[in-house]
């Protein structure tokens, strides 16, 4: 048990407390202490019913009877408590537990500490315990309390438990103290593999571990606090890789105020808030569709001069009837002198230009984001978008609608060039958008795939690869299958293939670095090869593949 656990039983021996004055007692936060609450009343030691007491349960009585013979932080906090598990079917020697994997020096000083207190013995036969109570406590233990959960994958794992002290890396709610996140939690989570942790990982395991709608909260809190430097292609790869890829995307559904599919997991939206503002961090809120259209006529009201503009994002959707609110308003404008005019309207009318943005929409890569109280936030695109997407001409072509507000004029990319942007961007809500499009419109699949095409061309980006990862997480999470998923993963493994062989490869390096099927690796190998793409050297033990030096893609 945690040694804050055991004081924490002390103080409920001869009176119930209210969770603010445990917190208070015990000199830790009224979150953290309920969180251990929380875990000491699933293990029967505690009742919530009328405020914070000893339970009246076979383990919460036989507990109360040690504390009233033993000091308990030297029988049973943290590993002491494991060893003893361990002598509950008889004596055992030092030798014998180390077979368990405690180390011999762990063992001497935890023993003898014990010993000390008379709760075991030392005899010809090992160490074995004395004291029936502890026996029938340690007993009802194992029967009510596990130990130990653990998640996997590719050969990592996960682990979170109620011992202090365990191997690994501290990870999840365990580290979000290191990241500058206030928050101590009731049990210890750690990581155990070779990868390094960056904050994705950290973030991506906590959703991994969350078991209750407080811990989800603070997995929103530590998303919210460091979204500025997260990256969204790292988190969902890794959401993938811990099987938890539909919890974060709820995650991600939830902080755009948007369906989740799992609602227990999840505070009121309301409460959400001000747990979130006491960590300092604000959501941003929606804007509904009379806020968009004030904030487009009173700008076209303004201007001198006629302009045209692109409308992508969210504010395209409201104007559709798709949506009915937006945190922002997108726009792309094929030249300089339309940005500076528009930019300089907005400024006129009140709107300011917000430097501290977050890596999302600075991935983006917008000219400028002017906000102003009570309306969406202007985010205006030069030509490029999500850093190189570019305003191509047949996207200028496939305009489908247009609105006018006095000399702004406002062409609505189509729902087809809308989907490829919501695919890339990766922003809160961009999955959700997409799943709406795909589900309400008749998308053009052969342009979309064509317009990828000419993006790669234009900008020499591999946006091919966020467009897949898009149409995987719609197939698992909304059962949407797009048409062209099997030939964007041929295109998507084509390019890989060929960015990868610019040195030589063995079929084993090509499967340890690419995240591909391995018949689909060998069969684009031999069409590649037949290309004349690339070479093959079948002298050695396994053939080495290269990318042909005139290959020019």
């Amino acid at each position: 048990m945690r040694e804050t656990a055991l004081q924490i039983i002390g103080y409920l021996r001869d009176q119930s407390y209210a969770i603010g004055e445990l917190a208070d007692a015990i000199g830790k936060s009224q979150s953290w202490t309920s969180e251990l609450v929380s875990d000491l009343e699933d293990a029967n030691l505690i009742d919530r019913t009328n405020g914070v007491r000893l339970a009246t349960t076979y383990e919460a009585t036989l507990l109360a009877d040690l504390l009233e013979q033993y000091t308990l932080e030297n029988v049973l906090v943290g590993t002491k408590e494991e060893i003893l598990g361990e002598l509950l079917d008889g004596s055992k020697t030092i030798s014998e537990l180390q077979q368990q994997g405690f180390a011999k020096s762990t063992l001497y000083q935890h023993l003898n500490e014990i010993r000390e207190t008379g709760a075991i013995a030392q005899t010809d036969d090992g160490y074995t315990i004395t004291d029936d109570t502890l026996q029938s406590f340690l007993e009802a233990r194992n029967r009510t309390t596990p130990f130990e959960t653990e998640f996997r994958a590719q050969g990592e794992r996960l682990v979170v438990t109620t011992k202090d002290d365990v191997d690994g890396t501290p990870t999840a709610f365990s580290a979000f103290t290191r990241y500058g996140v206030d928050y101590h939690p009731a049990k210890t989570y750690v990581y155990q593999g070779d990868r390094s942790l960056e904050l994705e990982a950290v973030l991506i395991h906590a959703v991994t571990v969350a078991e209750t709608k407080k811990q989800m909260a603070m997995v929103g809190v530590f998303y919210l606090t460091h979204r500025a430097t997260l990256d969204a292609s790292d988190l969902w790869r890794l959401a993938n890789r811990w099987e938890s890829v539909e919890r974060w995307a709820d995650l991600f559904a939830y902080i755009d105020q948007r369906e989740v599919h799992h609602e227990a997991l999840f505070l009121p939206w309301a409460e959400f808030i001000d747990f979130a503002n006491d960590y300092g961090v604000y959501p941003r809120g929606h804007h509904p569709e009379d806020s968009l259209r004030r904030g487009l006529e009173e700008l076209g009201d303004h201007l001198e001069t006629s302009v045209d503009v692109y409308l992508l994002g969210g504010g395209n959707l409201i104007l559709r009837g798709l949506k009915d609110s937006t945190k922002d308003v997108d726009l792309v404008v094929a030249e300089g002198q339309t940005f500076f005019t528009i930019a300089e309207s907005l400024q006129d009318l009140g709107y300011e230009e917000r430097r501290d943005l977050e890596a999302a929409y600075n991935q983006l890569d917008p000219s400028i984001v002017l906000e102003k109280e009570g309306f969406p936030r202007w985010d205006i695109f030069v030509e490029a978008v999500a850093g190189q997407l570019q305003l191509t001409p047949a996207m200028i072509e496939r305009c489908d609608q247009s609105f006018e507000y006095g000399n702004l004029h406002v062409h609505l990319l189509s729902l087809t060039d809308i989907f490829v942007f919501k695919s890339i961007t990766e922003r809160e809500g961009d999955l959700e958008d997409a799943a709406l499009i795909a589900r309400q419109a008749e998308l053009d699949w052969g342009s979309i795939f064509q317009e990828i095409k000419t993006q790669e061309a234009r900008t020499g980006q591999f946006f091919s690869f966020a467009v897949l990862d898009t149409l995987d997480v719609l197939e698992e999470r909304h059962n949407i299958v797009a048409p062209i998923t099997d030939q964007l993963v041929s295109y998507c493994l084509e390019n890989a293939l060929l960015v990868s062989l610019e040195n030589p490869k063995t079929i084993e390096d090509l499967r340890e670095e690419l995240d591909f099927p391995d018949h689909q690796i060998y069969n684009k190998l031999r069409n590649l090869e037949e290309d004349r793409e690339i070479t093959v050297d079948r002298s050695g033990r396994l053939n080495t593949y290269q990318r042909t030096k005139s290959t020019d893609r």
